[in-house]
């Protein structure tokens, strides 16, 4: 077989020089010659050109008309057409994109954003070795319970070392000795270490309370101070000429000392002399404090009496208000200008912050919270310009409502925090903690439910004390004072209606009274744990952790607010906080509230989850409340 493929011309005469007609131009004069040493060779003279285009027509034909000026600005037209449509496309595209209404950025949220907070005072919640004394174990064995009611983030009373008073009862959680150290009543580090592992381990967080203004009085640095050791010599305020300033359990804020033949200053207890923050050696072993317990893995800090860390430098007295009798003991008596409130206390929350961001041994971000006790300023407290301070000043305004607060005064309430937040504040609703009353003492039971709702849903951190979600109450203490840790809020915790509230065993002694557990203990499932629970999945909602907070209808009896975010449901929650049925018309009271809109949540009303009602006519019954929703409704252009 041949290995030889390909083209071949075949010719019947072989011949030097092969020659073709060419019927294309249908000239007999006219040939195309051929031959192997110059190919294909038309004499140009002598062939004929078309007068006009033609279908099928060769490549010389096509160059010839193509050159012509006619078929060039017929090419130059077609291009300059197909760039000015590109062009237009390019602009309208732009144009559509600058227009069309743009989803914002949602941003990042926080673990102390996202996550309610429950309060916890160590003391009353689970005592686990039978001592009578609530401890870091009780707390750590009672952490599913705290994490399925749906609060992920526990704040801790203060846990340190102590100077033993008389009883336990008696003794003050702030006359700290060791600040680094774990009381024995409590445990041990190892046993907050576990406690911090445990609640890690679940994706829950630990805030604890960091007591930076005062010390007990038997503190090695105070000892140290009062003999006149150098190192510690100014760590306290110390004067050989008093004032007239006075403690805030009345009486004169000075106390003095035989040893060092001067007066120490003590805004609280004498047992507790105040710190001299003005010291950079103070400041450096607050640091360390700080660091210290990061280091044992703590996500927050809430700084306990802020407003008094600082004093007037020069010590001046003052002013009595206008009316009170010259003279007085009465700290109520006076403008408190140059013991509270003072410009450094922002500074130093400041450099705290500071540190705690410069903390990068984790990536979780560290929280920095306190109280405004003192007349802090809350906006100061958040800080600005280039300064940041703490994320939560504690908004305790709930302590101020009383059992006749109605829609008039939730608006009071809200408005009031509300206006103090600027742009990018983190807002927060603390119901209650261990210095001041119990809801279920300050209000109805039928006014809680609606309240809490409230809490959990407007923007910001809800903080629960412990024991309000079953309707726990004050009780009235049997020994201690002001300042003793036996408080009528700090009652143990009732787990069961058994011997001892299931606080501790039925053989130990309590530190403390146990309340009536027939109708309120976390073991019946009654209270308020379901709501706190459904409302706590809700408030996961985008909307609610990012979305905008717009004001709905709100008057003597109705509080409502619309919350919502781009592309993500909307929700309008109405709240009743009067004793009859309200209906409102609710269709206009923010522009995107629709029509029809589905039921999400009801709190004693007529409505079920998913019902699909007109938001025209919706009827909130005696202290009731309703959440609905409808679909992200896209702006037309």
């Amino acid at each position: 077989m041949s290995a030889k493929s390909g083209v071949y011309l075949v010719s019947a005469k072989p011949s030097e020089g092969n020659v073709y007609d060419n019927p294309s131009f249908q000239s007999p004069d006219t040939k195309v010659t051929y031959s192997t040493t110059n190919g294909v060779d038309v004499l140009e003279e002598k062939r004929a050109v078309p007068v006009k285009p033609y279908r099928g027509m060769g490549k010389e034909d096509l160059l010839h008309f193509s050159s012509q000026p006619f078929w060039k600005r017929m090419r130059m037209a077609c291009v300059g057409i197909i760039v000015l449509g590109w062009i237009a496309l390019i602009i309208t595209v732009v144009a559509l994109v600058m227009a069309y209404p743009k989803c914002r950025d949602p941003g990042s949220r926080s673990w102390w954003q996202t996550e309610a907070m429950y309060r916890i005072y160590v003391p009353s919640f689970k005592d686990s070795d039978g001592d009578g004394i609530g401890d870091l174990k009780g707390v750590e064995s009672k952490l599913s319970y705290i994490q399925d009611l749906g609060e992920n983030v526990i704040s801790l009373s203060p846990f340190y070392k102590t100077n033993t008073g008389a009883t336990f009862a008696e003794g003050n959680d702030m006359a700290i000795t060791d600040h680094k150290d774990v009381g024995p009543e409590y445990g041990t580090l190892q046993d907050f270490s576990d406690l911090v592992t445990a609640a890690h381990d679940k994706g829950m967080y630990v805030v604890v309370d960091f007591i930076p203004g005062l010390t007990s009085d038997q503190h090695p640095w105070f000892v140290n101070s009062s003999t006149g050791v150098r190192a510690q010599k100014n760590f306290y305020v110390w004067t050989n000429s008093t004032n007239n300033w006075k403690s805030i359990y009345d009486g004169t804020a000075w106390t003095a000392n035989a040893t060092r033949a001067e007066s120490y200053l003590h805004q609280f207890d004498s047992s507790t002399p105040d710190l001299n923050l003005r010291s950079a050696q103070v400041q450096q072993e607050l640091e360390s404090i700080l660091t210290f317990w990061l280091d044992q893995g703590v996500d927050g800090f809430n700084v306990r009496d802020a407003a008094y860390l600082y004093e007037d430098f020069d010590m001046r007295d003052e002013p009595l208000k206008a009316g009170a009798p010259t003279g007085s003991n009465n700290y109520t008596d006076y403008d408190h200008i140059y013991t509270s409130n003072q410009p450094e206390v922002y500074g130093i929350l400041a450099r705290w912050r500071t540190l705690l961001r410069s903390y990068n041994k984790t990536t979780t971000d560290k929280l920095l919270m306190t109280g405004l006790d003192g007349g802090l300023d809350a906006e100061e407290l958040y800080g600005d310009c280039d300064r940041s301070g703490v994320q939560m000043p504690l908004n305790t305004g709930a302590a101020t409502l009383g059992m006749s607060c109605d829609g008039a005064c939730i608006r009071s309430y809200v408005d009031d925090w509300m206006s103090q937040l600027t742009s990018g504040r983190w807002a927060n609703w603390v119901t209650g903690d261990d210095t001041m009353p119990r809801m279920a003492s300050r209000f109805n039971r039928s006014f809680i439910q609606p309240f809490t709702m409230l809490t959990m849903l407007l923007p910001g951190t809800p903080v629960l004390y412990y024991g309000d979600e079953i309707y726990m109450q004050d009780a009235r203490p049997g020994t201690g004072n002001q300042w003793a840790r036996q408080q009528p809020m700090r009652t143990l915790m009732q787990w069961e209606n058994a011997t001892n509230a299931g606080f501790c065993n039925s053989t130990c002694n309590p530190w403390t009274g146990v309340g009536d557990t027939s109708n309120s203990n976390a073991d019946s499932g009654s209270g308020l744990t379901s709501l706190i629970k459904e409302l706590a999945a809700l408030r996961s909602e985008p909307s609610f952790h990012v979305g905008d907070y717009v004001n709905a209808i709100r008057d003597g009896s109705v509080f409502s607010f619309v919350r919502e975010f781009d592309g993500e449901t909307g929700y309008l929650v109405a709240i009743n906080f009067g004793p009859n049925s309200e209906s409102r018309d609710f269709s206009s009271s923010h522009s995107t509230v629709q029509s029809e809109v589905i039921v999400t949540y009801s709190l004693r009303s007529d409505y079920a989850a998913d019902d699909e009602v007109e938001s025209d006519g919706l009827t909130l019954g005696p202290y009731g409340g309703l959440v609905v929703s409808w679909d992200y409704m896209a702006k037309e252009l």
